[in-house]
């Protein structure tokens, strides 16, 4: 599932939530499936961090590179 529709979910989650109308029960399973999103959420931002993190190294050693043979 693409961040941005967990994160609608995590939204849609938290509305119920704040819902006075849920019984006990669902409110318990409703904030387990909560954290279970931001726990997925963490993943995927994490994962993209990590993605940009080795583009990055990618780029500055090809600038490297591009500035010796210049040199």
């Amino acid at each position: 599932m693409e961040l941005e529709k967990k994160l609608k979910q995590l939204e849609e989650t938290a509305e119920k939530l704040d819902s006075k109308s849920i019984s006990l029960d669902e409110a318990v399973s409703l904030y387990e499936s909560g954290v279970k999103l931001i726990r997925e959420c963490m993943d995927s931002l994490n994962e993209s961090k990590g993605k940009i993190e080795s583009i990055r190294g990618e780029l500055k050693e090809l600038l490297e590179n591009a500035e010796g043979e210049t040199n």
